[in-house]
């Protein structure tokens, strides 16, 4: 999430200008970071100063993430691990696996670079490796092969590489190409002339990696449209699954042109020249921006069963994943963004769900051992009506296990709530009902405030009736829509049903139940349901379930936990036939159905570390009891997620 840490961002730059440090004297990956971001940034925000901010908080979240993941005991690993493919990826492996090495593994890692497709044959058809190497996506045709021996691929993606187009340092008329030049440079051009006039009419000398190569395909891709068949049938052509016999070989010409990955132009640039595409110079800021043709990702793949069986494959992709971006730069790569790590990293957690020992359900992230006993001082909560019955049993668990301080927890909507918190800056911790919106964002930024997202569970709406009424059991969305606007009796919405006026119950506009229905049932135009007649709005759910007890032909909805507290005296309709049933909620087939959310910040948490050891609590504990209220668990991605948030922030 890009919400966060302005204050430790803030303290990181003073410290960085207090040492005489600055942008221009950081290590080249920040600078890198920084200019991607500003790049993205600039799309989404409409402020040099918000956009700078943004910028310096997502590097800062691209070094703090990767905490998230359980930490590895590496004298404690041993058992080998056989890796093999893309030649781009060697060297980012090659160097994981000897700083893993380094650090304490006791056994043998295996690192052959072969190419992508090898590689992926090797591991989804031989089923010989325990992790490949590609600078390419797995290809369907490859992930049935994998299927076929029993193997799922698992994808992490752990940087990002630019192909350099180089030649020799004595060509001094090619120093940029088009595109369309450079498929002529790489097929039918004889000479350097047939490109351009005003070059030697000398033959090319033409220098590219082997077919088996992810980088082939990715050049044959972008250049040619995925027809080999141009390259292949050039003349003077030499190809190589070894990239440094392309580097050799155009160093020894001085009319060749080859390829590669970025990392091989890096170890040989005083001895290449390296070609702008496009006009576009391959630097790490036109990487990032996307600007540059010829960037791709690079990734590795193992299989969850591999990390099972074999605990020492788990243990170096986590080691890699935390550890890849304080390397690859270094080896002449491009780190992959935030969110392409971030779900790296959630691909590891599923991977060896169930196979991690974890004190918090297994679901693969641990979060620090909360000393309840310790912590005291107050915290205050306020917001959602759908989320306060959560966060009040948390905060009673809380006081029930040693807490010692004052809790306050307030339901007044989740609109109220962000504003309590995002204007007024009176509460520690806001309730939601729906994610935080932009405008509240930047409320909560005009008041020093960065809000961190936890999701601490899902709520399916119930459109409940009076247990009278035997007529409407089940309702489609255009239904419940009539119900809740024009319709003014039953049999207007059904001819068969009674001719009595609709009694209508709804949660009051500044609740995020409210909005949310709106939003499904009336495509977010509220002006239909305040319109309607008989309507009764509360931000108390406890009003709206007795209002329509207490009427035969009233109708109403709000959290699905109101409506488990009122069971035996309402009736809860079917949405489109679909139940509101945990399985249905968790599939996606009933309609509605919405995540629930805490919100906080990072320097709340770092000022007051009860509201930090609260938090850490309700994530640890959560899923023990939100059946119990009457809601469903947030999926494990979604939970790993939020703690993932938690340790970014505290650490």
């Amino acid at each position: 999430m890009r919400f966060k840490f302005l204050a430790l961002s803030a303290l990181i730059i003073a410290l960085l200008v207090a040492c005489g440090g600055s942008a221009d004297t950081e290590p080249e990956v920040i600078t890198e970071t920084v200019q991607v971001e500003v790049t993205r940034v600039v799309t989404e925000t409409e402020t040099v100063t918000e956009t700078v901010t943004e910028t310096v908080t997502e590097t800062v979240v691209e070094t703090v993430e990767v905490l998230g993941l359980p930490p590895v005991d590496v004298l404690a690993v041993s058992g080998d691990i056989v890796t093999a493919g893309s030649s781009t990826v060697f060297p980012v492996t090659e160097r994981m696996a000897e700083r893993f090495q380094q650090e304490g593994y006791s056994g043998n890692i295996t690192v052959d670079s072969i190419g992508s497709g090898a590689g992926l044959e090797r591991f989804c058809v031989a089923g010989e490796t325990d992790i490949a190497n590609a600078s390419r996506p797995i290809k369907e045709s490859e992930i049935e092969s994998c299927r076929a021996i029993g193997r799922e691929p698992i994808e992490f993606r752990v940087g990002t590489d630019a192909l350099a187009v180089v030649v020799n340092p004595a060509n001094d008329f090619a120093t940029d190409m088009t595109i369309e030049q450079l498929a002529l440079a790489f097929s039918t051009a004889e000479t350097w002339a047939d490109i351009d006039p005003s070059w030697p009419a000398e033959p090319i000398l033409r220098f590219s990696p082997g077919t088996d190569s992810g980088t082939f395909d990715y050049f044959v891709e972008v250049i040619f449209e995925e027809n080999e068949e141009p390259i292949l049938s050039a003349a003077n052509l030499q190809l190589s699954e070894d990239d440094n016999v392309l580097a050799q070989g155009v160093i020894g010409n001085q009319y060749a042109i080859g390829y590669f990955g970025y990392a091989y132009y890096e170890e040989n640039r005083d001895a290449l020249g390296i070609l702008s595409i496009e006009g576009v110079e391959a630097s790490a800021e036109n990487v990032d921006n996307n600007s540059y043709p010829l960037a791709r990702p690079l990734f590795i793949y193992s299989d969850a069963t591999i990390m099972a069986e074999k605990p020492q494959v788990a243990e170096f992709v986590n080691f890699y994943l935390t550890f890849v971006n304080e390397e690859i730069v270094d080896i002449g790569y491009f780190p992959a963004s935030t969110a392409a790590l971030n779900q790296a990293k959630q691909n590891w957690i599923s991977g060896v769900r169930g196979g991690v020992a974890s004190s918090d359900s297994g679901t693969g992230v641990n979060l620090p051992a909360v000393d309840v006993l310790a912590v005291s001082g107050d915290i205050v909560t306020a917001g959602s009506s759908t989320v306060f019955p959560v966060t009040e049993r948390m905060a009673e668990r809380f006081q029930q296990e040693g807490y010692s301080g004052n809790i306050t927890v307030d339901s007044i909507g989740s609109g109220a709530g962000l504003e309590r918190f995002c204007v007024a800056g009176e509460t520690d911790i806001a309730n939601a009902s729906r994610p935080i919106n932009e405008s509240e964002v930047e409320s909560c930024r005009a008041i020093g405030r960065e809000p961190i997202e936890f999701r601490v569970g899902t709520d399916a709406l119930a459109v409940v009736v009076n247990p009278a009424n035997d007529f409407a059991t089940n309702m489609t969305l255009e239904q419940v829509a009539l119900a809740f606007s024009t319709a003014e009796t039953w049999a207007d919405i059904d001819a068969s049903w009674p001719a009595e006026p609709i009694l209508r119950f709804s949660p009051g506009t500044d609740s995020g139940t409210f909005d949310y229905f709106v939003e499904e049932i009336f495509d977010e135009n509220e002006e239909p349901i305040l319109s309607a007649a008989n309507l009764q709005l509360s931000e108390d759910d406890n009003v709206l379930a007795q209002g329509v007890i207490g009427n035969q032909y009233a109708i109403g909805y709000f959290g699905y936990a109101y409506y488990q507290e009122n069971r035996d005296a309402l009736s809860i309709l079917s949405i489109e036939g679909v139940e509101a049933s945990a399985e249905n909620v968790e599939n996606g087939s009933y309609s509605l159905a919405r995540p629930l959310f805490i919100y906080s910040d990072a320097t709340i948490m770092a000022e007051k570390p009860q509201v930090a050891e609260f938090v850490n609590f309700y994530l640890t504990f959560v899923n023990e009891e939100i059946v119990d209220i009457g809601y469903f668990p947030a999926s494990n991605d979604a939970l790993n997620q939020a703690r993932l948030n938690w340790l970014n922030a505290n650490n």
